[in-house]
């Protein structure tokens, strides 16, 4: 036997050499403040933009920027991304500086996740991707050119998202480095102080070895999937200390919990013993809540990307003050904007379950009652409690694990409560013991199966909305599809008590008994593996401990477990062999498929063979297949309904090619004009050109040739080159071959090509033809919600080639009664594809390992789509009412944004159906409704909302009030098709109205300011909600449309007729008294004239001679005087 193992491990290390080999270099990211480059890892809590970029682009003046553009907003993000290489046994900064030289450029993805409440904006999923920049970093060089640098890239930011995936990659030169995924989240639960970082969840811990001396259980991590920025573990005895993280454990911090530790045990809430010890935690997007003892405490993060803004708590709140709480139970997925938690009664609460809505940073609970005020024990008539509660919020059902207690025994049931009808109902019952095995892997629960004499004892429920099963975990293992029929899987023993049960929403499931075993399966799958501890682990754990891995080691504790993107993901404590030092808690990949395929070498039987004169060692192949590939699948973005786009950072004029903070800074704000340019490009008035950049270079795209000549030459203002075309929207991401990670279907199909192979005879050793065959060989696909979406496979033998092709096509019924909004309440589904017995069964080998094939788990998502929307075609809407009218008509003062209409026109109002992700944009086919929901004279700030009484009457011709009605239909040669309220409804052929403004309308009788007819803008909502039964999309447009020359009304008119006529007479009376009189008082006047002409000559005449008879008599005074 002895020998055999040695042999095992001899093969290992032949068939399996990656094993032995630790990947060298791998990325490292971390951020940095804008001002500190080069400086500490920063924690991630700023959310307010950098206005200081602006500055710096003032003096890119002879470039593409256009600064008096008044779309343009060039500001900065708080934070960039550091991107580095660590590495195991060589220098890393000398071999960044070789990737570097030899071409390397990181390449970053950062994918922004939607929140939970999407109703302040446009649900969608969105990310960027951005080429790393190199830096030289300050700092002695000594006799090197080239010292210590990295690459830098802006750490992007959303007015929407607090949970962002970083995706690094390497551009394919150079030094070949691996993908590596990181989580990079807002920490709203720290702020700045004057003594520096400070955290508002509690006092910073420093050492670990006290902790983890006390060999704490494992324990799960609880939070809402894939929403939480903030990730809590607690559950260390006797401290009040819980392990905080940002960034899904690749770092943490450890906090002493600031709350009180009251003792409230009473007679009405008893508690057998006192621990400080937090028991539950669950993190949400917006909160934290910890129960300590039977209290629970909640605190709210500062989120201001988040809207509204929710202020944040500095200190945790006791919530359920008053009430008696024995457990914490998690609610993973968010329903209607909101998310929950479930608190479960104890002691006068025994029975009671509380559900707490999760909304804008503030909890709400509620109890879970009929209308008669009963809990579940009351409408049961039993004396029961609550072990566990389950929320599918698809249906609205709160499924709750009931203990029913008796003099010697306890049964439990499996009990619904309908939150619309207020309704507890018992769906099952469970049987009290476990059933016997069946050598089948799994049981039927029929009520014909036999029993051992091991009594069943459930201890929590779990549920995937994706594939819509439904588990009962103990110490077995139950699973449903509705809830009433069950299955037991029988591979589990009984004599292993399940402490907490983690899905991974993708197939996978994990569950970990009270003595630490771990135990792995699949989903639609009876085979369940112990992982842990098993003679595979060991063989695993030996081979990495003989190569020296840093993330393993011979005193390990296990502290939890938790699925990522990446997989399976383990919590260990790694101590040293000195127990006075300190160890090191670490995140580590949890090898899943290495230990199935090393279980399948250890248990696998063989026998020897001969093949062209040489002894081979043939194992029994338990794999139908050797190789499976997905060929000829179409483009992604349609289906995962991602947008994306793609950046670089500028180019520099120095000759080292090595950026500055200057360059950097401009880098900021081309990232942040883009991602402006994107969140603005929601407006209702369509572009042109069915892309937010256009509006970007529209200005200045004819100067393109100048700009890169000028850059050629060395001389663009600032240093910096901005190319117009290297930050640019992508519709055309390609599959390579892989299924994506997510479908969103919307009346449409999904059709691709599975090839499966066997091993050829010259590589199956001569196996005979029973063994290997392709009669063996069967493709099948598993949907969640076949009455939705159905399959069809179509198989072809390649019997020359060793080959099934299996042609599937996916599709999707039109049979999904639900309409709404885009990206909104869509239904959870999934597509399983697997090939027969494959599950845990068949591997391939990969760079990065072993990896299982023959299986896969696509989530699927039903209803509308995420980035669709209606627009307001005004390109084609100015040209028909043109052409229709006769006339082209627009106001004095223009409005490029917006153009003028003329009152007495007829209005043809025309619409886009625009496909944000894949860039499609056509005219809108279906049917829908148009209503004037508010208005306002002279200018679009006066616009006033009106009242839904009001609504109906300005739009509808069966209002109460007559004479109201602001428009008609231009066609009125036969009575319009209206809905059940009233509103007519209007199809893409006949869309012409005409305003009226009677006399009751808001726009009947404006005063004008001037001489010019007065101005109206109408706000029109247009939407097809329950009128077009051709899409999943309820599409709500609300637009202004600005209207000119509307009509005075009669008794104005009237008014303003009389005082023209007045003024008219007056100039009338005026001109002809001018005319008779004119004559008479002209003679008048000029002889009038002539007098005081003739009256002022005599007296100038008169004058002189006075003046001359003076001088002559002076002159012989004079004379006379002398003598």
């Amino acid at each position: 036997m002895q020998n055999m193992q040695h042999l095992f491990a001899l093969l290992i290390l032949w068939h399996i050499p990656v094993c032995l080999l630790l990947k060298d270099c791998e990325w490292k990211v971390e951020l940095n403040e804008f001002d500190n480059l080069g400086g500490d890892k920063a924690v991630f809590f700023r959310q307010h933009p950098v206005t200081s970029v602006a500055a710096v682009f003032q003096n890119l003046t002879d470039s593409a920027i256009d600064l008096n553009d008044r779309n343009s907003h060039y500001l900065g993000f708080p934070y960039y991304l550091k991107i580095n290489l660590t590495c195991t046994t060589q220098d890393a900064a000398m071999l960044i500086r070789k990737a570097h030289l030899t071409g390397l450029r990181p390449i970053v993805t950062v994918t922004f996740q939607e929140p939970v409440n999407i109703g302040h904006w446009k649900p969608e999923q969105l990310q960027i991707e951005m080429k790393a920049a190199p830096y030289q970093l300050q700092g002695p060089c000594g006799s090197q050119e080239l010292c210590r640098m990295c690459w830098y890239t802006p750490m992007p930011m959303t007015n929407w998202s607090v949970v962002m995936k970083v995706l690094v990659r390497s551009n394919g030169l150079g030094l070949q480095v691996d993908s590596k995924r990181f989580s990079v989240n807002i920490n709203g639960y720290v702020k700045e102080t004057e003594s520096g970082v400070q955290y508002s969840v509690g006092r910073k811990v420093s050492t670990l070895r006290n902790l983890m001396l006390l060999r704490s259980p494992s324990r799960p991590i609880w939070a809402t999937f894939n929403h939480a920025p903030v990730l809590l573990l607690g559950g260390f005895s006797a401290y009040k200390i819980v392990l905080v993280s940002d960034s899904e454990f690749a770092d943490f911090t450890f906090l002493e919990v600031g709350v009180d530790n009251c003792w409230i045990g009473s007679l009405n809430c008893p508690v057998s013993v006192f621990s400080s010890a937090i028991s539950d935690t669950i993190a949400t997007e917006q909160m934290l809540f910890v129960r300590q003892n039977q209290l629970i405490y909640s605190l709210a993060g500062n989120y201001a990307t988040l809207s509204p803004r929710p202020p944040g708590t500095a200190a945790w709140t006791r919530v359920l003050p008053n009430m008696c709480v024995s457990k914490l139970n998690p609610v993973f997925f968010p329903h209607n904007d909101s998310e929950y938690v479930m608190a479960l009664g104890s002691g006068s609460e025994e029975g009671v379950v509380f559900l707490g809505t999760i909304r804008d940073g503030a909890v709400q609970f509620s109890e879970l009652r009929t209308a008669e005020r009963e809990t579940v024990c009351m409408c049961l008539k039993i004396a029961c409690s609550v072990l566990w509660a389950v929320y599918i919020t698809e249906e609205n059902l709160i499924v709750l694990l009931v203990q029913e207690r008796q003099r010697d025994q306890s049964l439990y049931h499996i009990v619904g409560y309908d939150r619309d009808k207020a309704t507890f109902q018992v769906l099952f019952r469970l049987p009290r013991f476990v059933p016997k095995d069946t050598e089948k892997g799994f049981v039927m629960l029929l009520g014909l199966e036999e029993y051992t004499d091991s009594a069943l004892v459930p201890r929590g429920l779990s549920y995937n909305p994706f594939s819509g099963i439904f588990y009962i975990w103990g110490n077995v293992i139950l699973q449903s599809y509705d809830l009433v029929n069950y299955i037991h899987l029988s591979d589990f023993p009984r004599r292993s008590h399940i402490n907490y049960f983690i899905l991974s929403y993708v197939g996978e499931f994990v569950c970990v008994t009270q003595s630490e075993e771990i135990w792995f399966a699949v989903e639609g799958s009876s085979a369940i593996s112990r992982l842990y501890p098993s003679e595979a682990w060991s063989v695993y754990l030996s081979l990495q401990l003989m190569s020296g891995s840093k993330d393993f080691g011979f005193n390990e504790t296990f502290v939890s477990l938790f699925f990522n993107e990446d997989g399976l993901q383990q919590l260990v404590y790694i101590r040293d062999g000195d127990k006075e030092k300190e160890g090191k808690l670490i995140k580590r990949n949890f090898p899943v498929h290495y230990i199935l395929t090393y279980q399948q070498l250890i248990y696998s039987q063989y026998r020897s063979v001969y093949f062209n004169d040489v002894h081979y060692i043939k194992f029994f192949q338990s794999c139908s297949f050797s190789t499976m590939r997905f060929k000829d699948l179409p483009a992604p973005q349609r289906f995962t309904r991602m947008e994306h786009y793609r950046t670089e950072p500028p180019d520099v004029m120095d000759p080292t090619g090595f950026h500055s903070n200057r360059s950097l800074a401009v880098y900021q704000g081309l990232i942040f004009q883009l991602l402006w340019l994107h969140a603005d490009y929601s407006r209702p008035y369509a572009d042109p050109v069915h892309d937010p950049t256009w509006r970007w270079w529209k200005n200045r795209k004819q100067y393109a040739e100048y700009y890169f000549y000028v850059a050629s030459n060395g001389n663009s203002s600032g240093g910096v080159f901005v190319n117009m075309e290297s930050d640019v929207k992508i519709y055309d991401l390609q599959a390579n071959n892989q299924l994506p990670e997510r479908f969103t279907w919307t009346r449409t199909y999904y059709s691709f090509s599975v090839f499966l192979s066997i091993e050829l005879s010259a590589e199956s050793l001569e196996e005979t033809p029973e063994d290997n065959s392709l009669d063996f060989v069967w493709l099948t696909i598993v949907l969640g919600h076949p009455e939705y979406v159905v399959s069809h496979l179509r198989r072809r033998n390649l019997v020359s080639r060793g080959s099934v092709l299996y042609q599937v096509t996916i599709r999707d019924t039109g049979k999904y009664p639900e309409q709404g909004l885009s990206g909104k309440n869509l239904l959870r589904s999934s597509m399983i594809l697997k090939v027969i017995n494959a599950p845990t069964q068949c591997y391939h080998y990969t760079a990065s390992g072993p990896q299982l094939q023959g299986y896969a788990m696509v989530p699927l998502f039903i209803g509308c789509p995420p980035g669709k929307r209606l627009a307001f075609d005004i390109t084609r809407t100015l040209r028909h009412t043109a052409k229709e009218n006769k006339h082209y008509f627009d106001c004095l003062h223009k409005n490029p944004d917006m153009p003028c209409f003329f009152f007495d026109d007829v209005f043809y109002p025309f619409f886009l159906i625009q496909d944000m992700v894949t860039g499609d944009s056509g005219p809108f086919t279906g049917r829908y409704t148009l209503k004037v929901i508010g208005g306002g004279p002279y200018s679009e700030s006066q616009i006033q909302l009106y009242s839904p009484g009001e609504i109906l009457n300005y739009n509808t011709e069966n209002s109460s009030t007559l004479l109201s009605l602001i428009w008609r239909r231009a066609d009125r040669t036969r009575r319009p098709p209206t809905d059940p309220k009233g509103f007519t409804i209007f199809s893409s052929r006949k869309s012409g109205i005409k305003w009226v403004c009677e006399q009751n309308s808001p726009c009947h009788d404006v005063t004008p300011l001037d001489m010019r007819a007065p101005d109206f803008f109408f706000l029109v909502k247009v939407s097809n909600r329950a009128v077009d039964e051709n899409t999943y999309c309820d599409y709500d447009l609300e637009f202004v449309i600005h209207v000119h020359g509307l009509r005075l009304s009669p008794s104005r008119a009237i008014v303003f007729m009389k005082i023209s006529l007045a003024v008219l007479s007056a100039i009338v009376s005026v001109y002809i008294l001018c005319q008779v009189l004119g004559p008479p008082v002209w003679a008048c006047f000029t002889r009038l004239l002539q007098w005081v002409e003739e009256t002022l000559a005599v007296r100038t005449e008169s004058t002189a001679t006075f003046a001359s008879f003076s001088s002559h008599n002076h002159s012989t005074m004079r004379s006379a005087s002398s003598l």
